[in-house]
């Protein structure tokens, strides 16, 4: 073969390959799940289905609709008394999860896809799973919303948000304490609002507040203790 034609060829082959003529990537890409829905237990309710196991527990198959581009799912469980949280795993769109009676828990999925670390969460529901003889459940300890866990705020002032539910829908009012101790002891003020405007603050300082729920039966919950920093 005359050496200019070989040569030819040969910077033609590499040319061919170098511009990915030879083959291309024909992998998938992968795609993010997205959020499941929630079915049951029932929001904000007190859940009195499932299996009686004793006295003291109970086994309640929890349900939810499946969500798009998930393989697997991770059923998020928190006692909410203990503050205990546990997790149960299912490729399917159900688990069956043995509780604690008269006890109020929060609970969330977690969509997961094979081959990525990409996740999707769903909302988060609190119920009460039925216990024996219970005629009034307490509230449900209130989720803090602003300020949010750990924020610095610029500003001499600061207005405190939460959200407040009640299986016997008979919440009676809130009680909200702020303070530079852990847990704070300074009530603010008792309300029936779930916010409070305007709460002065001193600069460079570290905040806890905290919300106690009250019902109309005398029945009262905490919740968490969030801080904040003024600077």
């Amino acid at each position: 073969m005359n050496i200019k034609i070989y040569i030819l060829l040969v910077l033609t082959i590499a040319s061919f390959y170098g511009c990915g003529g030879g083959g291309s990537d024909d992998t998938p890409p992968i795609i993010s799940p997205e959020a499941a829905t929630l079915v049951f237990p029932l929001k904000d309710a007190e859940c009195n289905q499932g299996e009686i196991l004793s006295e003291t527990e109970s086994k309640v198959t929890f349900e939810w609709n499946a969500s798009e581009n998930t393989t697997r799912y991770t059923v998020s469980l928190n006692n909410l008394n203990t503050n205990t949280l546990e997790t149960f795993d299912s490729t399917t769109t159900e688990v069956a999860i043995t509780l604690q009676r008269g006890v109020p828990y929060s609970w969330k999925v977690i969509s997961k896809t094979n081959g990525s670390t990409q996740v999707a969460q769903s909302e988060t529901w609190n119920f009460y799973n039925a216990g024996p003889g219970v005629e009034n459940y307490a509230p449900f300890p209130a989720e803090l919303v602003s300020p949010p866990m750990g924020l610095t705020v610029s500003t001499d002032t600061i207005d405190l948000v939460w959200k407040g539910s009640d299986a016997d829908n008979d919440i009676n009012g809130y009680e909200v304490f702020i303070g530079t101790d852990n847990p704070p002891a300074t009530l603010l003020n008792t309300l029936t609002d779930t916010s409070i405007t305007d709460v002065q603050l001193q600069s460079n300082t570290v905040y806890y507040w905290q919300v106690v729920t009250m019902d109309q039966h005398g029945n009262s919950t905490k919740s968490s203790v969030f801080e904040f920093k003024s600077e």
